[in-house]
């Protein structure tokens, strides 16, 4: 085997290599996301993570301010799947 042939054996291994890392990094960088995602403040100004609970009833109070500016507003339509995705979430709950 020439030193040409070792070099090229290299190049082939290490590019192996570092596009499984780079694939892992990426699969890491979306987990960190996700997981950043269920971050929040206290009202201390300290952070920590909810849990799915939490993030269920933050869900259901933005959706029961929509659907009361929907009722307002007589769109009873939107209002109507405003509250069926609240009923969804609270049986999640």
């Amino acid at each position: 085997m020439t030193e040409n042939d070792i070099t090229k054996i290299a190049n082939k291994i290490s590019k192996i290599i570092i596009d499984h890392l780079e694939a892992k990094q990426d699969e890491w960088n979306n987990e960190f996301n996700l997981s950043m995602e269920n971050i929040k403040q206290d009202g201390f100004g300290n952070l920590r993570m909810m849990s799915d609970k939490e993030l269920y009833q933050i869900q259901i109070d933005d959706l029961q301010v929509r659907l009361d500016k929907a009722v307002d507003s007589q769109d009873f339509k939107l209002a109507s799947e405003l509250n069926n995705q609240i009923i969804y979430l609270k049986n999640k709950l």
